[in-house]
């Protein structure tokens, strides 16, 4: 994926996002956002590359699409629970989707509705782009 022409410098020290999906669409939304903040993704679209992003260090956020098929979301979400108790997760899933968000919220996630994290995307990946720069500056 091509940078945006727009997008920042990454932000020296900071963690990456880690985006548990495989719908493309959505990837590239947060993808396009994150990179204009300076900030860089790394992608699991299978329990084994969770396993490899864990491994590669505590992501900045956890962003987890509850209606994923490729991957258990609510098991990769009780994985980055358990393996990074700090992380924050954030979880999607559509606004019917009632057992999905229920699950996640048992799980530590907090959820959006599909449309509103769309709309709340820029203002979520700003905090966590300042909060990176903070930590990075010590």
């Amino acid at each position: 994926m091509t940078a945006p022409q727009n997008a920042a410098p990454p932000i020296a020290g900071a963690r990456k996002l880690l985006v548990v999906m495989s719908d493309l669409l959505f990837r590239s939304k947060i993808d396009e956002v994150a990179r204009r903040l300076g900030l860089e993704l790394r992608v699991a679209k299978s329990p084994e590359q969770l396993d490899r992003q864990l491994a590669a260090g505590e992501p900045a956020i956890a962003i987890v699409d509850l209606e994923e098929t490729a991957l258990d979301s609510f098991a990769a979400i009780a994985r980055i629970h358990s393996t990074m108790p700090d992380t924050p997760i954030l979880g999607f899933a559509g606004h019917g989707n009632v057992d999905a968000i229920r699950r996640a919220r048992e799980g530590g996630a907090t959820v959006l509705a599909r449309s509103g994290f769309t709309v709340q995307l820029p203002a979520l990946l700003t905090e966590v782009a300042e909060r990176e720069r903070a930590r990075a500056a010590g």
